[in-house]
């Protein structure tokens, strides 16, 4: 006990600490039988009434929480001079001089007073107890708290565990058990940092064997800080780093391989290569690519022969799934990582700036895994990575200091980091991006192999995916030619039917073995085959080769009319929405139904891309004899509305949106943005082309949302970029009514996979479906009056003409009814704005 003697202040100094921590009792009168059973461990049948709530339990269970004031009224007048102040210095000291026994059965209260059930796996007081330790010696900067975050190691939570007998294997597996449990009411951070002390590393080191049975256990983010801490002793967490190297989680899994590195190749080989027979195939491609990197494809090729003993199974025959998995492995390690340079390879590129060229070279000095300072450095390199004109250079630099994953490391980048915008690096790879990083992959075919495969690269759960496919392509698309081990694969791509496809032929360009492959597909492929190879020697120029119809990839009859001629690049959205929702689970023809509420529309791109569709602000250019829109109140009294846009009609293509708009002349859209209500002043104006106009002047009194005035919004538009719009496509993502929920059964799931295809565009849309704004409803459907009379509608009559995310957290949207807009009565419009300022 001496970890525990130390530092005691007596037992009169710990029974009045203990008295003022439990004084809220006594407006329930039991606060000494619960006294006497803290510091004697007499009437343990007192935990049974404590278990009843009664008044002021709630203080003692969680001083932190809301009570009301007539409760801490009633306390102090029942115990002068208590404050909660006072009582959490009480605790303190509870926690900084109070032997075992004491510690736990104060514990043993605590548990008891708390309101919350006793949940499954939950290790009861001990976790409590610990939480509360943690709890306050975090709160406050007094000497007391530094004595007890001190004092509160591993070893101190295992006497408490043994002297309360807490429930567990063992009172090791108990401590940890409480020390790493997590849930939205007990928040892990302060009980971690006890296993993060010196005294805590080597508790873990001693008891591995233990930790490995808790963390199976326990949720993933816990997971992922317990592979994250075995880097401390890589040596003594070996088995259980190779166990989290196969976890259901991805980023689990990459943390685990991350502590796995520090060991030499050997040793790892050893701890990864038993579950290449055994370990679910989804959770093995990561381990099988870093048996490859480590040279262990020996370890492959031995469990593809049938095992070795007691290390790889029992030798029985594997599976479809791990066979291919595993012969492929061995693909990229024996031809694809021994060929030589398959297209010509500039020299590295030196970083541009003296200032990167110095951080470059002192990176070489610091090798990773060697320290926090190191691996901040490097943590740090990776993000700059942008400003590289070349990668290599900084695979070299970690290579230099004596990596043996660095291409990998580097080439991870792509997936691990995000831009400016908060997106994945390669989430939003360009071409111009990929120049910088083709080279590092004409070296590393088979890395490039990996990302073809088509895996998310997610290394967090609540991390947005990357569609490595569609990523790796972009980059093989800046190889001076197809790379010939991969023509073969790329060929397979280039013949399907999904949005891959088409930059796997401009990868293969006119390759003379991809176009025999395409010529035969014609008579030997299935119908989609056919299709596809079709398609591809159209392109290519191939004589009396005739290509299918647009969207024949979807399947006959999938999409409406006007979206199945969308461009390829617009197409690709839903695609990847099919194969996500699919993934989700989403029978196909109901994900087939869905997509047949598909319309075009046009959009803004996140590059701003496009042809001019219209001018946003001012100058207001209506003909002489047309009033400035504006609400009458009485003759001289007019409150006129903002200039919002200009649209050129003529601009827009035919069937570029579902909406039956004039071919040509110019839509105004009108709006006050202020917050008083949804339904904002505003309105549209059609001025047909040839029409004579004149400058207007305009005087806008409102108080504008956003903006310090409405001159101060007109100036923000005037200094935008004309408005470019490309082709885009929409399905809906409002809440729906009853009707579609009944027949879409899946609605909710595919609503949100939609909600996830986003690429940062979208500020204007024209046409399709309105954007959902925190679930507020459809503006389009609420725009109609179905009172009865003249201005009667329905709700399915209602279209977007226009929305607007261009104001703080809010969309604004243009809506007009159908039929008005097919007779040009676009002073029928309505202009609401949902927002959450």
């Amino acid at each position: 006990m001496a970890a525990l003697d130390a530092g005691m202040d007596g037992p009169s100094g710990v029974a009045a600490a203990v008295r003022e921590c439990l004084a809220p009792l006594k407006v329930a009168q039991v606060s000494e039988p619960v006294v006497d059973y803290v510091l004697n461990g007499t009437g343990a049948d007192i935990l049974e009434r404590l278990r009843e709530l009664p008044r002021g339990a709630g203080m003692v269970a969680e001083p932190g929480g809301y009570h009301p004031a007539d409760l801490t009224a009633a306390v102090t007048d029942l115990h002068p001079g208590w404050t909660r102040q006072e009582a959490e210095a009480a605790r303190l000291t509870v926690y900084r001089t109070a032997s075992a026994d004491v510690l736990a059965r104060f514990g043993q209260v605590l548990h008891a007073a708390s309101s919350r059930a006793v949940e499954h796996g939950e290790p009861s007081w001990l976790l409590m107890l610990a939480h509360d330790v943690g709890r306050a010696s975090t709160a406050t900067d007094a000497a007391d708290a530094a004595d007890v975050r001190l004092r509160w190691t591993p070893d101190v939570v295992t006497e408490v565990a043994r002297a309360g007998d807490a429930p567990g294997r063992s009172a090791v597996h108990a401590t940890l058990s409480a020390l790493l449990y997590a849930d939205s009411h007990h928040w892990a951070r302060s009980r971690h940092q006890m296993l993060r002390s010196d005294a805590g590393i080597a508790f873990l080191a001693r008891h591995t064997d233990v930790l490995a049975e808790v963390v199976t256990g326990l949720e993933f983010y816990v997971r992922g800080f317990v592979a994250a801490e075995c880097a401390r002793s890589p040596e003594a967490h070996a088995t259980l780093a190779a166990e989290l190297a196969v976890d259901a989680d991805a980023g689990v899994r990459a943390q685990a391989l991350a502590t796995l590195s520090q060991l030499d190749g050997r040793r790892q080989v050893d701890a990864l290569r038993r579950h290449l027979r055994t370990a679910p195939p989804n959770r093995l491609s990561d381990a099988v690519a870093h048996l490859g990197d480590l040279g262990g494809v020996v370890a492959i090729e031995e469990a593809l022969a049938g095992g070795d003993g007691d290390v790889t199974g029992d030798g029985g025959p594997l599976d479809p799934v791990r066979e291919r998995l595993l012969r492929r492995a061995v693909f990229r390690v024996r031809v694809l990582r021994a060929a030589e340079a398959v297209v010509p390879l500039p020299p590295v590129l030196a970083p541009q700036g003296a200032g990167l060229a110095e951080e470059l070279s002192t990176l070489r000095t610091l090798p990773p895994g060697s320290g926090q300072d190191a691996d901040r450095a490097w943590q740090v390199a990776g993000g700059r990575s942008a400003l590289l004109p070349d990668v290599r250079a900084l695979r070299d630099a970690r290579r230099a200091a004596g990596s043996a994953d660095a291409d990998r490391w580097v080439a991870e980048l792509l997936v691990t980091r995000t831009n400016g915008r908060g997106r994945k690096v390669g989430a939003t790879l360009t071409p111009e991006d990929a120049e910088r990083w083709w080279p590092l992959f004409a070296e590393r075919l088979d890395l490039a192999d990996e990302y073809l495969d088509g895996g998310d690269g997610k290394r967090h759960r609540d991390e947005a995916a990357v569609d490595t496919t569609t990523m790796i392509l972009t980059i093989l698309e800046r190889f001076p030619a197809a790379p010939e081990p991969l023509v073969p694969r790329l060929t397979s791509f280039a013949l399907g039917a999904n949005r891959h496809r088409l930059p796997a032929r401009r990868v293969l360009g006119d390759h003379p073995g991809a176009r025999a492959a395409a010529r035969a597909a014609l008579s030997d492929g299935d119908a989609r085959t056919r299709s596809s190879a079709a398609e591809w020697l159209t392109e290519l120029g191939e004589p009396g080769v005739v290509g299918p119809e647009p969207g024949w990839e979807f399947g006959a009859g999938v999409l409406p009319a006007p979206v199945r001629t969308l461009p390829a690049s617009t197409l690709w959205w839903l695609d990847r929405f099919r194969e996500q929702a699919l993934d989700r689970g989403v029978p196909k023809d109901d994900v087939d139904r869905w997509l047949g509420l598909a319309r075009p529309a046009l959009r803004t791109a996140p590059d701003g891309g496009g042809p001019v569709v219209g001018r946003l602000g001012g100058p207001l250019l209506l003909p002489p004899d047309m009033p400035t829109p504006a609400t009458v109140f009485e003759p001289d009294h007019r409150a006129e509305y903002q200039l919002i846009v200009t649209l050129d009609l003529a601009a827009i293509p035919p069937g570029a949106t579902d909406l039956p708009l004039p071919p040509d002349g110019h839509v105004l859209l009108f709006s006050n943005v202020e917050l008083e209500d949804e339904r904002l002043s505003g309105t549209a104006v059609y001025v047909p082309a040839g029409t004579p106009v004149e400058e207007r002047e305009v005087s806008l009194d409102y108080e504008t949302y956003g903006y310090d005035s409405p001159e101060e919004l007109d100036e923000a538009l005037r200094h935008t970029d004309d408005l470019r719009l490309v082709p885009g496509v929409s399905l809906p993502s409002c809440p729906l009514d009853a009707e579609t929920r009944a027949a879409h059964p899946h609605a909710e799931t595919l609503q949100a996979v939609w909600s996830e295809q986003s690429d940062e565009g979208g500020e204007w849309q024209l046409g399709g479906y309105a954007y959902d704004f925190d679930g507020m409803g459809d503006p389009a459907r609420e725009s109609a009056d179905q009172e009865p009379g003249e201005n009667c509608s329905r709700p399915e009559d209602w279209v977007v003409l226009a929305q607007w995310v261009g104001v703080p957290m809010g969309i604004l949207y243009w809506t007009i009814n159908r039929r008005d807009l097919e007779v040009r009565r676009f002073d029928r419009v309505g202009v609401q704005m949902f927002a959450n300022p």
